[in-house]
Parts: structure tokens; sequence; C-alpha cells
């Protein structure tokens, strides 16, 4: 006869062992959801798959200890759950609480329809730029871009230049990292020539956490402009917005000048300002970088990799070894179809590098590395959309001016002015003998003593300005440019814009970046408007993490 305690004691032992199964294949189903390449058997290994759903849920890993310490459990319980279902569109507290209390609402998270909000929504969408690509142009070395760091499929190589070219780089364009649907109202971007620096291996620490708040910043010739951004559910909205400015230069030809200096500024800013999130992006000037447009036969991707750096080495003047470098396929010639137009964007090694290293030293994770006039652009394809004719879009900065002209979603022509505002306060300073703080109030406030330099400055400006249209027009007699973007903290000067109005003969508009948030509005900011366009730009980019 049978024991039926031995029938018992085998029962007693499948049956956990069942449980633990189902429950492992409950979390891997929720895992799938978020898009985790972790196989269904790291599921089955005890605290990692805890740590997998923290990853899901975008909350710290120490969320794991924290189930095993009792009262903290409560909270970590809590916190994981209603992070995931908030994620799935579902309450957090409700969620959170249902699940610590009976565990069942797991299994509503695991089987039904619902699909995470942010991130995962836009997965579908492939970057214009990458091609299809691997999406990691600084695969190789430190890289530049992230969808910002690590320049996409390629090897990081991004190779700016700081060196001074010619004004006039009419071949040099770049195609505006494009992003989402500006009727939408929600800012769904696209990746540009740089990819993310977690992607290319620069950085050794392990990523658990979905990011869920970037902070923008815009390193200029002497100020320093900072904007976080927070995602829910896919909806921007503004933590913090800071503008500090210096006598001494921190960028000068589109090197930072001290490094440990520009890094304990950093510092200083986010403890002064109360800033938490650790997780930045950054944008190099346009200055600092070569770009430029080759025609290649259509190939395969593949093929492709060994032909770009064949043409990189070939284009770029600099030895391959001191660059970064990344590709963008814009599409077929339209004058030769069997070819293909690729963007070819490389920054000096020097430049980024300087860059990683202030930000590690500031306690900082740069997640992304663009370039400035490329997110300018990209705001105003997204804000506005012009259609149907060119737009003039000019950043007047403290050192240089710089100048693009876009049609549709593509850079046409760039230009850069050594000519900003710093030039104002330098002539200000040596014409009435002030110091230079001195000579910064009288030009902010537009001092009835200094008009005539004033005039000047504008003249000279606006003057240029109307030498690129008409340079550009004639260049190409069937296009038409239909309005002129202004931003930069020059283009505050009293009467700049009606001068170039008067000397184009083109409307002038100044780009707002905050019609890029949900229900933005410039009202509370209003003296923020012109100088925090960079910023926004890559804090927005918190959408792509």
């Amino acid at each position: 006869m049978a024991n039926p305690f031995e029938a018992f004691g085998t029962a007693a032992f499948i049956l956990p062992v069942l449980i633990y199964v189902v429950t492992s294949y409950v979390l891997y189903r929720i895992g799938r959801k978020f898009e985790l390449d972790s196989p269904f058997w790291h599921y089955l290994v005890p605290f990692y798959n805890m740590v997998l759903m923290c990853r899901c849920g975008g909350v710290s890993a120490w969320n794991v200890l924290g189930m095993m310490i009792f009262p903290i459990n409560i909270y970590s319980t809590i916190n994981v759950w209603g992070s995931i279902a908030e994620k799935l569109g579902k309450s957090y507290w409700l969620y959170g609480i249902t699940t610590l209390l009976l565990g069942i609402p797991v299994f509503i998270l695991a089987f039904d329809s619902s699909a995470p909000t942010g991130k995962a929504a836009y997965a579908d969408k492939p970057s214009p730029f990458t091609d299809g690509a691997s999406g990691d142009p600084f695969e190789e070395g430190p890289a530049p871009v992230d969808p910002s760091l690590a320049f996409a499929s390629q090897t990081v190589n991004p190779g700016a230049t700081g060196i001074s070219d010619p004004p006039v780089n009419s071949d040099e364009d770049a195609p505006p990292v494009v992003a989402g649907d500006a009727k939408q109202k929600k800012y769904k971007t696209k990746k540009g020539f740089f990819v993310s620096l977690k992607q290319s291996g620069m950085f050794s620490s392990f990523v658990i956490s979905q990011i869920d708040e970037l902070v923008g910043i815009d390193i200029g010739t002497t100020s320093i402009k900072v904007c976080s951004l927070a995602n829910t559910k896919g909806v921007l909205s503004i933590r913090n917005i800071v503008r500090k400015t210096y006598e001494q230069e921190l960028i000068s030809d589109g090197h930072i000048v001290d490094v440990d200096f520009l890094a304990r500024e950093l510092e200083d800013i986010f403890r002064e300002n109360g800033i938490k999130s650790k997780n930045v992006a950054c944008a190099v000037s346009s200055y600092s970088v070569i770009s430029k447009k080759i025609t290649m036969p259509q190939t395969e991707e593949d093929a492709l990799e060994n032909m770009i750096s064949v043409e990189v080495e070939n284009a770029i003047p600099f030895p391959m070894k001191d660059i970064y470098y990344t590709h963008a396929v814009i599409g077929p010639d339209e004058e030769k179809p069997s070819m293909m137009n690729v963007k070819i964007v490389a920054v000096k090694r020097e430049i980024v590098d300087a860059y990683i290293a202030a930000f590690n030293m500031a306690g900082l994770n740069l997640q992304i590395l663009d370039v400035d006039m490329f997110g300018i652009s990209n705001v105003v394809e997204l804000v506005y959309a012009p259609r149907g004719y060119s737009v003039l879009v000019v950043d007047i900065g403290a050192s240089v001016t710089n100048i693009a002209i876009l049609n549709g979603e593509n850079i046409e022509f760039t230009r850069e002015i050594l000519m900003g505002g710093k030039y104002l306060t330098s002539q200000i300073q040596k014409s009435i003998k002030v110091g230079y703080s001195d000579a910064e109030e009288k030009k902010i406030t537009a001092d009835a003593e200094v008009t005539y330099l004033f005039e000047d400055f504008i003249f000279n400006i606006s003057s240029e300005i109307n030498k690129t249209v008409r340079f550009y027009l004639a260049t190409k007699p069937k296009e038409n440019i239909g309005k002129i973007f202004v931003t930069g903290g020059s283009s505050l000067l009293p009467g700049i814009k009606e001068k170039i109005v008067d000397e184009t003969g083109i409307p002038v508009e100044v780009i707002d970046p905050f019609l890029m948030i949900q229900n933005g509005s410039s009202r509370l900011y209003e003296e923020f408007k012109e100088v925090m366009v960079v910023p926004m730009y890559l804090s927005s980019r918190v959408l792509d993490l």
C-alpha cells in the first residue's frame, strides 16, 4: 500500500517549483512588453529577475534589496510594481498596493493588452540618419551622441573640427535631426548624428533604470544654460531652467578652455538649483564640426560601412586616429537614381574627450552629445514645420553667429560669421574705457552712450545675413526664403530683428522653444526664450532614452 505521506511530500516539492516557474514566466511576459532582450532563463534567476522588473519600471535596482528589509519592503514593492503599472498607463497606487497585498495584479500587467508609454511607443520609428543601421556611430571609442554621443553604427569617431573654416560652407550641410508631429504637441524625437553613450560601451556602468528626466546643457562662450525636462507618460514638463554667465571664456574655438573649472561650475549649478537628475545631454558648437555631403553608389549596409571609412579618410582633413565620425544616408540622388547621398559628420577627438572628462568630473552621466545648430534646426522643423519655402535659421551667440538654410527637413547651406555679442562688449570697453561688467550692463540696457556702437554691430550682422540670403538665392534661383528664425543671447539686442527685416525684406520670428511642450508657453520664462532653444531640445530627447 502506497504511503500517502510520500505522495504528499512529492507534491510539496513539485508544487513550489511549478509556482516559481509560472511566476518567472509572468515576469518574462512583462519584460517582453518593455522590449527587454533578456531570455526566459534570466527570469528564473532569483533576485536578478526583480532587477529586470526594476528596469521595466524605470526605478533603481536598490529596490530589490529593499524588498528584503522590513518595513522598507513595503515601499520598494509598491514602487516597483506601481512604476511598471504607471508606464503601462495604469494607476501607480492601485496596482502598487494591490500587488503588495494580493499579487494578482501582476498577472493583469503581464497578460492584458496594455503597452508602455513614452520610449517603447516610438521603438518602431527608425532614425532617418541611421538608415536601418545599428545606430551607434561612435561605437568604438569615446563616442559622441545618443542618440547623441556615440555616432551611430560607426566607430564613434566624432570628428569635430575646431579649426576656422571659411565663412561660407555651402556643401557642409547637415540634415536636421527631425522630431515628431508638431500638431500633437508631443515631442517625438528621432535620433541625431550621435548615438547613446550607454550603447557605445563608453561607460562601463550597468544601466538598469529607464531615464525619466534629462538635463540639457548648452555651454557657450561665456554662459551655461540648463534645462531639465521630465517625461511623464510621453508628456514633457519643466523641472529646472537656469542661466549663468561668466566674464572669462568657457569655450574658445570650439574647445573647453578649462575642464576643471567647467566641472566645478556644473557641480555648483546642480547643487545650488536642486537639480537631482545626473543624466545630461550637451551639444558641441557647429563651429567645431565638419560635415560633408558625398554621393556614393547604392549599396548594402555591410558594404557601406567599409566604404564610409575610406570616404571619411579622403573628406576629413585630419588623421583618422584624431577624430570621431558618423554618417547618415540622406536618400537617393535626384539626378542619379543609382547613387545615394550620404552625410559625414566629424569632430576632433580632443574636443569630445574634454566634454566627457568635464561631465565625469562633475559626477554627471553624459547620455547625449549633439550639435547645437542641428538641434536648433530640429526645433524649427518640429514647432513651425515650414513647407513650400526655405527658411533661414540664425543663432547670434557670444563669439559666433551661425546661419543655416532649411529646406523641409534638410539643411541646405551653413555659414559661420565670426562675430557675436562679445565683440560688441569688447567695443564698448575700448570706446568708453569701462570694465567688462559695466560694458555688459550698457549692452543689455542699450545705453544711449554707446548707441553708435549698437548701430554698427547690428548693421554688420544684418548685412552678413543679407549677403548669405543673396548668395544662396543666386545659386538656387528657384528657391524662396519665406522667413528668418532667430535665436541666441545677442538676438535680444534692441533693434536687431527690425534691422534684419529692413536689410533682407524677409519677416523675422524669434524661435520659441517652449512650444515644444504640450500646452507649453514661454509666458513664465519670457527672459529665457532666446537662449533656451538648445538646452530644451537636448532635454526633450529624454523621450529617446
